[in-house]
C-alpha cells in the first residue's frame, strides 16, 4: 500500500525541510506524533535515491512505529513507542519509552522489551537494558504532513526514512 509519489516528498524537498527544521525548527508537536506510522521509504546516509531494497523489504515485514500517550507521571517520558516487523504470523516487537525534545525536535527512545509471538503465542519476552544516554538512539524530526499522513525523520545514524499513518 504505497502512496502515490507525487504525495510524498522527494529527497531534495526533504532536504530542504530539513535545512528549514535545523533553523527554525519543524513545528512537529506532541500530538502529532500519536498513532502508528507504516514506513514507507528509507534513504541510506549521504544518499539521494531511495534504497529500494530495503524499503521494500521493510513494506514486506509491515514494520510500523506506534507512538501512544504514555500514563507516567515522569514528565520526562512523554510516548509509549513500539517498532515492530512482521512475517505472517511472526512478529518481532520492540517495546519501551520515547521523548520529544527541543524545537526540531528530537525523538530519543529507548526499548525495554524484546517480544517474539508466533501468532497469539509468545515465544520471547525478554528485558532489554536501557541505554546510556549518550548511546540512545533518536529520530531528528524534519516534518510532518497532516493533509497526506506522512511524516520524514533522520536517524542517529544518517539515514532517511518517511513513515505514512495509519
Amino acid at each position: 500500500m504505497i502512496l502515490e509519489e507525487k504525495k510524498l516528498p522527494q529527497y531534495k524537498e526533504i532536504k530542504n525541510l530539513e535545512t528549514i527544521a535545523q533553523k527554525d525548527g519543524s513545528g512537529i508537536e506532541y500530538e502529532d506524533l500519536i498513532g502508528t506510522w507504516k514506513l514507507n521509504s528509507v534513504w541510506k546516509k549521504e544518499s539521494e535515491k531511495v534504497d529500494n531494497i530495503s524499503s521494500s523489504i521493510l513494506q514486506v515485514l509491515s514494520a510500523k512505529l506506534e507512538l501512544k500517550k504514555n500514563n507516567s507521571q515522569n514528565s520526562n517520558i512523554d510516548f509509549r513507542i513500539k517498532n515492530s516487523i512482521r512475517f505472517g504470523i511472526l512478529s518481532i516487537i520492540f517495546c519501551g519509552r520515547a521523548s520529544l525534545k527541543g524545537t526540531r525536535p528530537i525523538l530519543p527512545f529507548f526499548f525495554e522489551n524484546l517480544i517474539i509471538n508466533f501468532g497469539s503465542f509468545t515465544l520471547v519476552s525478554k528485558p532489554l537494558k536501557k541505554p546510556e544516554e549518550k548511546q540512545m538512539p533518536f529520530f531528528s524530526l524534519i516534518a510532518i504532513s497532516q493533509e497526506n499522513n506522512w511524516m520524514c525523520a533522520r536517524g542517529r545514524g544518517g539515514g532517511l526514512a518517511i513513515w505514512i499513518k495509519s
